[in-house]
């Protein structure tokens, strides 16, 4: 909770080394506007309105809440063991600007949401992360390669942003739960040995621009692993899988697997002529 607590003396006596800057509010309305935080030990939190807040964490989920009266903009400093914050949610909050690299000292951090923010700068700040598990950046303005992410990353969310790379980088994530890497640049697939994901893996891959070369070797790929029940789309913008994959998705469709395609079959490169023809395009989903 917010406000001051010199309980035990322990705000006089804890040192508040860190500090989380490079992050503002766009007002544009007057509002609230609200943070999800979690972590341990004590941090101030400025909301850019002239006045800090003390906060003790104590492993919870908290919604954390300011009212700002008037347009204008309005830096966020938290300070103090910023290192021990496990939690940080902007709750979609589309006013939110500024730097992913402000976040690469939170070395703690397990859960980092920043969907539908105007957040920018590259995902490769973020690599140092050890411990994050889940990162959800879709809508926001973030670029940089694939390559770079945090290998301990279970949920990924990229959606609609400018990042980049080979889906071959995948093999350095063993283990991802689910990723949605749709509507982004990372437009090709060079072959990997895959990890063997956990059973009921999602991989959203849709409206990448894949070529039919490229969705037969993910096929062939993912039918080499032992993996139940995945989800995998491919869906949307990308090219017709060929003949040369059948057996690879008959075996993964016999394990359980829910695939969505481009239906039909194409010769290699064909896809490059139906990009973006909506009309002729549908999805094959098989369970």
């Amino acid at each position: 909770m917010t406000g001051p607590s010199d309980q035990d003396g322990e705000w006089k006596i804890r040192q508040l080394p860190g500090t989380l800057s490079g992050l503002w509010y766009d007002v544009q309305e007057p509002g609230s506007r609200s943070l999800l935080l979690n972590g341990a030990g004590f941090v101030t939190l400025n909301w850019g309105r002239g006045t800090a807040y003390q906060v003790k964490f104590d492993a919870i989920d908290k919604h954390y809440t300011a009212v700002y009266p008037a347009s204008g903009r309005y830096d966020i400093v938290i300070k103090g063991e910023v290192q021990l914050i496990t939690e940080f949610d902007s709750l979609a909050a589309p006013s939110l600007q500024g730097g992913i690299t402000s976040f690469k000292y939170l070395l703690a951090l397990e859960v980092l949401q920043l969907a539908g923010s105007a957040v920018c700068g590259d995902i490769a700040a973020l690599g140092g992360l050890l411990h994050l598990a889940t990162l959800n950046l879709s809508g926001s303005d973030v670029t940089g390669d694939i390559a770079t992410l945090p290998v301990a990353l279970q949920q990924l969310a990229l959606q609609h942003t400018l990042v980049h790379g080979d889906l071959a980088a995948l093999q350095r994530l063993p283990h991802l739960k689910k990723i949605d890497l749709s509507g982004t640049l990372a437009a090709s697939y060079s072959g990997a040995l895959l990890p063997a994901w956990a059973n009921g893996i999602v991989l959203k891959l849709a409206d990448l621009h894949l070529l039919a070369g490229d969705i037969d070797q993910l096929l062939h790929d993912l039918a080499a692993t032992a993996i139940h029940n995945g989800v995998l789309d491919i869906s949307g913008v990308n090219g017709r899988r060929t003949s040369s994959s059948n057996a690879a998705h008959a075996a993964l469709l016999a394990r359980g697997w829910t695939i969505s395609c481009v239906i039909g079959y194409a010769t290699f490169g064909s896809a490059d002529i139906t990009f973006g023809d909506y009309n002729a395009r549908f999805e094959e989903i098989a369970a």
